[in-house]
C-alpha cells in the first residue's frame, strides 16, 4: 500500500468517525438512544439496511464463496429482496403498531418472559459468535494482507475500537448518520474492484467462454456444494425469513421509523441495492478464477485481487469502501446486542432505573460485546470458508425460532407453552443432526437442508402443544389481521406496490439470465 492509499483510506475512516461522533444525536432517553427517536426517514433506513447486510463478511465470504463455486451464492441475496417485499406490505404496519423496543419484548408480550428469554440468550449468541466475529474475522483477513506488519488481533481490536467508539456515544442516530456514508464509499469501492477485475478477465465475453462449468448458473443440482436447488427450496427461504424478518439487527430499523410508509420505502430501497450485488461482488468472484487461478483459501481472493490489479489511490479509496462495510455492519449489530441486554434485560430486573441510565447502561453493553466478538473472531478460520461457517451454523440454529416469532403473529391460537416446546424440541433435533450427521447415513446431509425439516417439526410441536391447552389470551395488537393495513394514503401506497412490482420483475429477469 503506497502512501497516497493510506491517506486516502485514513481520511475517509476519520470522516466517518466525525460523521458518527458529531452533528444531533439526543440520546437522554431509551427511544432516543436505541431506536433514533423513531424519527428516521425512508433513505435513511434504506442505506442503513443495506449497509448493515453489505458487511465485511459479505464481501470477503460472497467473494470467496463465488470463486469457489460460482453465482449460485446470490440466490441468498434475491430471495431475500422477495422477505423483505414481504415485510414492507404484509408485517410493518403491525410491527410499528405493536410499539415495541426488541423482537424479545414482542415474544415476552405475546407469550412470556420464559421464551423471550431463551430467544434474547440465544440470538445475543448468533450475534456475538457470528454477525459481529465474523465481520471481525473479514476485517482481519483483508488488512492482514494489505498490512503484512500487522496480526490479524491487532487489526480486529483496531476495528473494535472505531467502529465502537461513535456506537457507544450517539446511538442508532450517528449509526444512521454514518451508513449514509459508508453505504456510498462501499457501493463505489465495489464498483472500482468489479470494473478492474472484468477488465483483467478480457471482459464479459470471455469470462463466459472459460469459466467453470455451472459456474454463472444459479439454479444447480441436488449434489451441488454450495446451492443444490433442493436446498434453494429447503433451506434459503427459512434463513432469509431469520435474517429479514426475525433478526433484531435489520428489524430495529423498521422500528426506528417515522412511519410506516417510510419502513415500507426504506426497506424497497434496500431491496434496490441488493441487486448490485450480483454484479459487483459475485460475478467478480467468479472472474477472479482466470485471474489468480488455484487460490488455496478461498476468503483471501478478495484482498489478492485488490493487491493484484488495483493502481495507487484507487486501492486506498476500495479500501475505504471495504472498511465501510466493516464498521456499518459492525456498529449496527453491536446496537442490537446491546438494545437486547438492555431493554429485555436489565430494564426489566431493574425497572427503577431512569432511562438515562439505561443508556449508560446500553453503551456499557457494547463495549463488553465487541471485547467478547473479537476474542472469539480469529478462532473462525478452524472452520473453513466464512461463508460456510455463518450459514452452516445458522441453518442449524433459526428454524424455531422463525416459527415460534411468525407463528404468533399469525396464528392467534398459538400459546406460550407450545411456542417453548417447538424452541426446544426444534433445538434439540437440529443439535442432534449436528452431532449425527457424521455417524449416521440418512442425516449426512447438505446444511441447507436441514432448515425444512427443523422447521416442520418446530411447527407440529407448536400446533399440538398450543390445541392441547388453554387459549390464552392476547393483546390484538400483537395478531396480524386481515384487516390491518398501513395507515397511509391510497396514492402512496399505490406508488409503492408499482416500485414492488418492478423490483419483482428485475428480480426474474436476473433468475431467467442466469437460470
Amino acid at each position: 500500500m503506497t502512501p497516497i492509499d493510506g491517506i486516502i483510506l485514513g481520511g475517509i475512516i476519520l470522516g466517518f468517525l466525525a460523521i458518527g461522533l458529531t452533528g444531533k444525536s439526543k440520546t437522554d432517553s431509551t427511544a432516543d438512544y436505541f431506536l433514533a427517536g423513531r424519527k428516521l426517514r425512508w433513505w435513511q433506513i434504506g442505506f442503513s439496511l443495506f449497509a448493515t447486510n453489505f458487511s465485511a463478511s459479505a464481501i470477503i465470504g460472497l467473494t470467496g464463496a463465488a470463486y469457489l463455486t460460482g453465482i449460485a451464492i446470490y440466490n441468498y441475496e434475491w430471495v431475500g429482496v422477495l422477505a423483505m417485499i414481504f415485510f414492507s406490505f404484509v408485517l410493518v404496519g403491525v410491527v410499528r403498531g405493536s410499539k415495541v423496543y426488541t423482537i424479545a419484548e414482542y415474544l415476552s408480550r405475546r407469550y412470556d418472559e420464559r421464551v423471550k428469554t431463551f430467544y434474547s440468550a440465544f440470538i445475543i449468541f448468533l450475534i456475538v459468535f457470528i454477525d459481529m466475529a465474523g465481520s471481525l474475522y473479514a476485517g482481519g483477513i483483508l488488512l492482514s494482507e494489505v498490512v503484512p506488519s500487522l496480526s490479524m488481533n491487532a487489526i480486529i481490536f483496531a476495528i473494535m475500537i472505531l467502529a465502537g467508539l461513535y456506537s457507544v456515544v450517539g446511538g442508532l442516530r450517528a449509526i444512521s448518520r454514518t451508513d449514509m456514508f459508508q453505504s456510498v464509499i462501499l457501493i463505489i469501492g465495489a464498483c472500482l474492484i468489479s470494473y478492474y477485475t472484468l477488465e483483467a478477465s478480457g471482459g464479459w465475453s470471455n469470462i463466459v467462454a472459460n469459466a467453470p462449468d455451472e459456474s454463472l448458473s444459479l439454479i444447480r443440482g441436488a449434489g451441488d456444494r454450495a446451492v443444490p436447488w433442493t436446498g434453494l427450496l429447503m433451506g434459503i427461504p427459512v434463513l432469509c425469513a431469520y435474517f429479514w424478518l426475525t433478526n433484531q439487527n435489520m428489524v430495529q430499523w423498521v422500528l426506528s421509523a417515522k412511519s410506516a410508509p417510510e419502513a415500507r420505502r426504506g426497506l424497497l430501497m434496500a431491496g434496490y441495492l441488493k441487486l448490485l450485488v450480483l454484479f459487483i461482488i459475485i460475478i467478480p468472484g467468479v472472474a477472479a478464477i482466470q485471474i489468480i487461478p488455484g487460490l488455496a483459501h478461498a476468503d483471501r481472493i478478495y484482498p489478492a485481487l485488490l493487491l493484484e490489479l488495483l493502481p495507487a489511490g484507487v486501492l486506498g479509496l476500495v479500501l475505504a469502501g471495504f472498511v465501510a462495510g466493516l464498521m456499518s455492519n459492525t456498529d449496527s449489530t453491536l446496537h442490537a446486542a446491546s438494545t437486547i441486554i438492555t431493554m429485555d434485560f436489565v430494564s426489566k430486573a431493574r425497572p427503577e432505573i431512569a432511562s438515562k441510565n439505561l443508556v449508560w447502561v446500553g453503551r456499557l453493553t457494547t463495549a463488553v460485546i465487541i471485547l467478547i466478538s473479537a476474542i472469539w473472531a480469529p478462532m473462525i478460520g478452524n472452520f473453513g470458508t466464512l461463508f460456510e461457517y455463518v450459514q452452516g451454523l445458522l441453518s442449524y440454529a433459526v428454524a424455531p425460532f422463525v416459527v415460534v416469532y411468525l407463528g404468533g403473529w399469525f396464528w392467534p391460537r398459538a400459546t406460550s407453552r407450545g411456542a417453548m416446546a417447538a424452541l426446544l424440541i426444534g433445538l434439540t433435533c437440529a443439535i442432534l443432526i449436528g452431532l449425527l450427521r457424521d455417524h449416521v447415513e440418512f442425516l449426512n446431509i447438505h446444511y441447507l437442508h436441514v432448515p425444512l425439516p427443523i422447521t416442520l417439526i418446530s411447527l407440529i410441536v407448536l400446533v399440538a402443544v398450543s390445541l392441547a391447552g388453554q387459549n390464552q389470551n392476547v393483546d390484538k395488537q400483537l395478531i396480524w389481521q386481515a384487516r390491518d393495513r398501513n395507515k397511509s394514503t391510497d396514492s402512496s401506497l399505490r406508488s409503492d406496490i408499482i416500485i414492488a412490482i418492478v423490483l419483482l420483475i428485475l428480480i426474474g429477469l436476473q433468475v431467467y439470465l442466469f437460470r
